[in-house]
């Protein structure tokens, strides 16, 4: 796949965003007067920078705003920070659901499981019967999200009602295997025996089985394992780990990770990474490299990554040039989201390189990607101030912006004076004007 074409949609917005509210006091009016379309695109650029600064502006927002579109936005503004302080707002959206969006609804939904919030389950659990199927089925996942054990006599009661909606039983099922309810585990034995002519119920009860880990479900495991249904095949291999002492592991994720079908492949990956053995790590090399479907490769490199030697192993392939853009991209996820001993120098040769390359676009991806952890790789921005591309310069300007990098005012007065591009002439100005004028600090709101 042409790197380009891979990453185009991911850099998309860099410079868009510079046309929209950029200095504090700008932001500040903004979310104060702006009319509803303002604050919902300021809204989406704070959401990618990760800036809470505005917080309590941003929740008077809520609380003043009349449309659903910007609602949804400023609960998964909430989301990404996990942050509680919409808690007790998005539960009183779905209590009274009536006459609302279901995206609005759903949103509330995710949100409040994300948070985790314990608040929430008693209101959960009374949509279920409710007339919107749609937000029926999402509260039971938010109740197997929320591991809500204390409920699981609930939705086996709902599972064993003949007036429940029977599309309602895979998510219910998934729900109790969420709970690791081993109180369902004699009931979804007796379903899987009763149900060989579906066996995509019958894959759902596996997995479930699998998650609450009870031994009396090996003899199904195993049979399932040469099953000739992919799907019974692929829950299978997935669950193996659930079950130790019940039988070889190497041998049988080995004879998974070469299976003839992708899924039976990522599953045996999965696996692998619950239970990281030594005679799996050269096969998880292997299928990270050359396995032709790439949901398959990332499943490896994530297995090789919970390896003692695994930061070393996923930054050698951060590192390398020659790795595919799949694989690269989930390498540098997961050495951000790790934080891994030697990132920095890593993701450093990382842009040096790319500047070398004509036709680099990897420099724009990480001065991007390292927005949300602009402080721990402020010097890293320089080196993106000087490629090639505008789409790496454009990214480091705004991460110098937003992390109010000083240290680099000279290269920015000369950036704004003397750059190929106009819209980086622009943008560097306008960071500099800020830095000129600073705005006063946003005033202190009560939740």
């Amino acid at each position: 796949m042409n790197r380009f074409l891979f990453l185009l949609v991911f850099l998309g917005s860099i410079l868009g965003a510079w046309g929209q509210a950029t200095t504090k006091e700008e932001r500040m009016s903004v979310l104060k007067f702006g009319i509803e379309t303002e604050v919902f695109d300021l809204v989406q650029s704070l959401r990618q920078e990760k800036n809470s600064e505005y917080r309590d502006l941003i929740l008077e927002a809520y609380d003043n705003a009349h449309t659903e579109q910007l609602k949804e936005a400023i609960i998964l503004f909430f989301y990404d920070l996990k942050d509680d302080g919409m808690e007790d707002r998005a539960i009183q959206e779905i209590s009274n659901s009536e006459k609302k969006g279901n995206s609005l609804l759903l949103n509330a939904v995710s949100y409040l499981t994300e948070i985790k919030s314990t608040k929430a389950k008693d209101t959960l659990v009374t949509l279920i019967p409710g007339t919107n199927k749609v937000l029926a089925l999402a509260a039971i996942r938010a109740m197997g999200k929320l591991a809500a054990l204390d409920k699981a006599d609930d939705l086996l009661t709902l599972y064993q009602d003949a007036e429940t909606d029977p599309n309602f039983k895979p998510d219910l099922i998934w729900a109790l295997g969420e709970m690791k309810a081993s109180s369902a585990v004699d009931l979804l034995l007796k379903e899987y025996d009763e149900n060989d002519a579906q066996p995509l119920l019958q894959k759902s009860i596996l997995d479930a089985l699998g998650k609450i880990g009870d031994p009396k479900a090996w003899d199904r495991v195993q049979k399932a394992l040469t099953s000739s249904n992919t799907d019974l095949r692929t829950a299978a291999v997935a669950t193996v780990a659930s079950y130790p002492g019940q039988g070889d592991l190497v041998p049988l994720v080995s004879a998974a990770l070469r299976d003839g079908q992708p899924g039976v492949r990522e599953a045996a990956a999965q696996a692998a990474k619950v239970s990281p053995l030594a005679g799996l790590k050269d096969v998880l090399t292997y299928r990270a490299k050359k396995d032709p479907e790439g949901k398959v490769r990332i499943a490896a490199i994530r297995a090789l990554a919970g390896y003692d030697d695994g930061p070393a192993i996923v930054l050698g392939f951060l590192s390398d040039r020659k790795t595919d853009p799949v694989v690269w991209r989930e390498s540098l996820t997961l050495t951000l989201d790790n934080k891994y001993p030697g990132a920095f120098d890593a993701l450093k040769k990382v842009i040096e390189e790319d500047n070398k390359d004509k036709n680099g676009t990897l420099a724009a991806v990480v001065a991007s990607v390292l927005l949300p952890q602009r402080d721990s790789y402020r010097s890293l921005f320089g080196l993106a101030l000087v490629s090639g591309q505008v789409q790496a310069r454009a990214a480091a300007l705004r991460a110098i912006a937003v992390g109010k990098f000083t240290e680099y005012q000279g290269q920015l007065e000369t950036l704004a004076a003397k750059d190929s591009d106009a819209g980086i002439r622009t943008q560097a100005a306008s960071v500099l004007k800020e830095w000129a004028n600073p705005a006063p600090p946003p005033p202190t709101a009560t939740n």
